[in-house]
């Protein structure tokens, strides 16, 4: 019992994604759902915030990155691209 007790636990452990920590290289628009008008930003992510990309998620037509910025702000991103990885060490 206990064996299987540990392999769900690092199977659980393994299927969590980390975040990765980035820096926005210019202004972003952002978004509160993958329904959105992604023409009509919910708000903007400043260039030069730092910010963690998450996990993927799909709305019927776009591909959407989930966001968490150090200034408070949450959402959705459409252009990961326009972000470089900062490298923690």
């Amino acid at each position: 019992m206990k064996k299987y007790f540990c392999m769900v636990f690092f199977l659980l452990g393994a299927c969590h994604q980390q975040e990765t920590k980035v820096k926005a290289l210019k202004n972003v628009s952002a978004y509160n759902s993958v329904d959105a008008a992604y023409s009509i930003p919910d708000f903007v992510i400043p260039k030069d915030s730092i910010c963690f990309l998450g996990g993927e998620q799909y709305g019927k037509t776009d591909r959407f990155v989930e966001i968490r910025c150090e200034n408070g702000s949450e959402g959705l991103i459409i252009e990961d691209e326009a972000f470089e990885p900062i490298n923690i060490k």
